[in-house]
């Protein structure tokens, strides 16, 4: 399984439990989850993998992808917390930023879609 370095791949914006978050199918190496974000897993149900069923602070079996998010999950620690069909929102269409990106967009006062639309050549 591929570990990623989450400081510097873009992934997909998403909305878990009505929290804006970041999405990727691979999992994340903890040493380069940027400073202020909160790192969990999703596990899919065996019966079927094509939808995550908990987030997790780390999954054995199952993994369906790692999220993370600008604040911290209640309940995620432990045995997990169930997400249901509306708690995890995946296809918004939103845009993929890098995590300083994504912290930049949500916590700065300056945040300016035309400047990622300069730097990368289109709108987020």
């Amino acid at each position: 399984m591929n570990v990623i370095n989450a400081s510097i791949t873009k992934m997909e914006e998403i909305e878990i439990f009505g929290i804006p978050a970041l999405y990727t199918p691979h999992k994340v190496s903890r040493q380069t989850v940027h400073l202020g974000m909160y790192c969990y897993e999703l596990q899919a149900a065996p019966e079927d993998w094509c939808q995550p069923r908990r987030l997790m602070n780390e999954v054995d079996e199952g993994f369906y992808g790692t999220v993370l998010t600008p604040v911290p999950v209640e309940g995620a620690d432990g045995e997990g917390l169930a997400i249901g069909p509306e708690d995890f929102k995946d296809e918004l269409g939103i845009g993929s930023y890098t995590p300083a990106e994504f912290e930049d967009k949500y916590l700065s006062p300056h945040y300016d879609p035309l400047r990622l639309e300069q730097i990368y050549g289109k709108a987020d």
